[in-house]
């Protein structure tokens, strides 16, 4: 039997009495009621508003700072009631034939309501019904979106928020991604080796020629790409992963997330956005995968495992190592979770929706798999300090079809 992996503990926002708690609590609230969970451009964008809120409330936000990052975040979301969001009625007989329907984002949501209010708030049991049963369980395509159904998921969890699970549900409906195929049916095993270690796979894939001149540039077409012209070639390194023990192999895969993400990094502090997503799913499995069985860590693993091969092909193969510039340091001493904390709440980017996921993740790895010699935590002060802006879109959505 593999390690168990002990659950992180849920905050009973309820039960707390002090105004950033009190504050968090009705800012999810309002978020639920007035925006719907995908954004614009063409819905191909996500209302990140709870994983921005939750994470900086985490960091030790007050109730002024997380007003302030969902009035600066609200001004880009799309209303729960834009007459261009159909209201189709969505019922427990049809829910299942408008998977990938960007436009019913609300109409889900509402729906996921209705029914978490039928089971008299258990979402969990919601959860339960609609994202794992069946022989194509939804729960196979929540990578779609860039993993954002897990993110949102793992902060349902973490705060024990029914319309945040609902939310999630929604995204996972409307995000359905494609790769569910390969999770519902195992296709034929055509690997040439065999590796626990993610690492190992995206070296392996580095090396590869028959991916060398698949794009000139980095960003999310190429994962559309990937999958039309060199499926055989992914499927064969992503079979190659051998997923045995769940929760240390999470950690591992945590551990490459993190070096890949900082060693791609510039000297100007541009930090690759897609590749940071590796990182962030990452911790909301930490979050997720103790709520469920060894068989289902399993195949959420194996999920994940496609899909940061998926996302690091996309970004045209970055280097898998972080080359620390110790002498940028000096003799200064890394500094302190509570002061890398504090500098990321007093930074320009707090309100960066991104921003304060990336801390998290990092800090959460550290607490759960130990300190990697400080590295989680050099990665998280070097992050703070020097981030600039988000880079690694290529294209761009606008090249999405």
């Amino acid at each position: 039997m593999a390690p168990r992996l002990d659950p992180v503990p849920a905050h009973q926002l309820p039960e707390q009495n002090d105004p950033a708690s009190r504050k968090l609590s009705e800012l999810l609230h309002r978020n639920h009621t007035a925006h719907a969970v995908l954004r614009n451009p063409r819905l191909l964008l996500h209302n990140h508003l709870p994983h921005a809120l939750g994470s900086s409330y985490l960091l030790g936000a007050t109730e002024a700072q997380l007003e302030k990052i969902y009035a600066t975040e609200s001004k880009s979301l799309v209303a729960a009631d834009d007459d261009k969001l159909p209201r189709e009625k969505i019922t427990t007989d049809n829910w299942r034939e408008f998977l990938g329907s960007k436009e019913l984002t609300s109409a889900y949501a509402d729906f996921f309501d209705d029914e978490v209010a039928k089971h008299g708030g258990d979402w969990m049991s919601v959860v339960e019904e609609y994202m794992f049963t069946g022989p194509q369980p939804v729960i196979n395509g929540f990578s779609g979106g860039l993993g954002h159904p897990f993110i949102h998921l793992a902060y349902a969890f973490e705060f024990n928020h029914g319309e945040v699970a609902t939310e999630a549900m929604s995204l996972g409906c409307t995000e359905y991604d494609p790769t569910h195929e390969f999770l519902d049916s195992a296709p034929q095993d055509n690997s040439t080796y065999k590796t626990p270690r993610l690492e190992k796979i995206l070296r392996n894939i580095r090396a590869d020629g028959r991916f060398d001149g698949f794009a000139d540039e980095p960003g999310f077409l190429n994962i559309l790409n990937m999958l039309a012209h060199h499926k055989s070639e992914v499927l064969e390194h992503w079979n190659a992963w051998v997923v045995e023990d769940p929760p240390k192999q999470l950690g591992d895969c945590a551990h490459t997330a993190a070096v890949l993400f900082m060693g791609a990094s510039t000297d100007g502090g541009e930090f690759d956005f897609y590749l940071a997503h590796i990182l962030t799913v990452a911790h909301a499995l930490r979050i997720i995968l103790p709520h469920y069985s060894f068989e289902r860590q399993v195949s959420l693993m194996r999920q994940y495992g496609l899909y940061a091969i998926l996302v690091y092909l996309a970004q045209l193969r970055p280097q898998t190592a972080w080359e620390e510039k110790k002498k940028s340091l000096g003799d200064k001493v890394t500094p302190s979770w509570d002061e890398i904390y504090k500098s990321a709440l007093s930074n320009k980017w707090f309100v960066d929706v991104h921003f304060p996921k990336v801390v998290r993740g990092l800090k959460v790895a550290e607490e759960t798999w130990g300190s990697s010699d400080g590295l989680y935590q050099r990665a998280a002060a070097k992050f703070v300090s020097e981030f600039s802006g988000w880079g690694g879109f290529g294209l761009g959505v606008d090249a999405i079809p």
